[in-house]
């Protein structure tokens, strides 16, 4: 059960660095805000990381190598989830209420966030693979910090 919740945590963590590529290309599609901003918000982010986990040259090489690689396989997936939410959300205001559509297409956004979901874990693990034992346990303590901070604004006490 352990092994498990700090297995979670990690992949957590992971998702939160890699979200920011997520986020900045989602916004991107949405036409949010410009490229060169995303690009720019991008790289201050792995920077932030790549600074607190000291990475070397060679490993921020490879870092940078596994989010570009895996930014065009989830590009296309991000503008598909778009799409679908905007058609839930046609359905959610429409003048009809049309239970079975919007059951349907909450379904189809599932699925879509499944694969993104994969896709972050995946990447993740790509990621920590390049890592030395002293950076993952750097690593996991963000992830556990960053955890307690979503915790504690999730719940409220």
């Amino acid at each position: 059960m352990i092994n498990l919740r700090s297995m979670v945590k990690n992949v957590v963590v992971i998702c939160i660095v890699v979200l920011t590529a997520f986020v900045s290309i989602a916004r991107a599609v949405e036409g949010e805000f410009n490229v060169e901003q995303s690009d720019k918000s991008q790289r201050h982010n792995f920077n932030k990381i790549a600074n607190k986990l000291d990475l070397t040259d060679a490993q921020k090489a490879k870092a940078k190598a596994i989010f570009q690689a895996n930014k065009d396989v989830v590009k296309p997936i991000v503008a598909s989830l778009h799409t679908e939410q905007i058609a839930l959300r046609t359905l959610i205001h429409a003048d009809t209420v049309d239970i079975p559509a919007i059951h349907a297409e909450t379904t189809k956004i599932s699925s879509i966030q499944e694969i993104l979901n994969i896709d972050r874990a995946k990447v993740g693990a790509d990621f920590r693979a390049i890592l030395t034992p002293a950076q993952l346990k750097t690593l996991k303590n963000m992830i556990n910090k960053s955890q307690q901070k979503a915790d504690a604004t999730a719940n409220p006490e």
